[in-house]
């Protein structure tokens, strides 16, 4: 359960945060485009290749990934303010809470960085 905590907070971190100046100004992400099942095409560290996230209308939120040659998926739930991406993932009885920020989502394509400049590259899949 420790290596699929690993792997989700890593998913998280990785996949949406990114540093901002304090005087930038926090832009606004196009919900419509976040919505929808992503695939992770690259990472410096953290989510393999191959990791899908699924965002619904409805707020809630799906990470599946291969765990010993079988699918594994958690849920949980998301919010989006102004570029912040607030998301809590059910893990058994616990759950862990995140907040990220996007840096670049466009309708086919998201790139996010942390905050210690790990980047990792997402494809929306059809």
């Amino acid at each position: 359960m420790s290596a699929l905590r690993l792997l989700v907070a890593g998913l998280l971190v990785l996949g949406f945060a990114v540093g901002v100046r304090a005087d930038d100004k926090k832009a606004d992400i196009d919900k419509d485009k976040l919505l929808g099942t992503w695939e992770v095409v690259k990472a410096d560290d953290g989510p393999p290749p191959g990791t899908v996230v699924e965002f619904a209308k409805d707020g809630k939120l799906k990470v599946t990934h291969k765990k010993d040659g079988k699918d594994e998926t958690l849920e949980g739930t998301y919010k989006i303010d102004g570029d912040k991406l607030s998301v809590v993932l059910k893990m058994g009885d616990k759950e862990e809470k995140h907040s990220v920020t996007i840096k670049k989502l466009t309708a086919t394509e998201m790139v996010a960085e942390n905050d210690k400049g790990k980047a990792a590259e997402f494809k929306k899949k059809k």
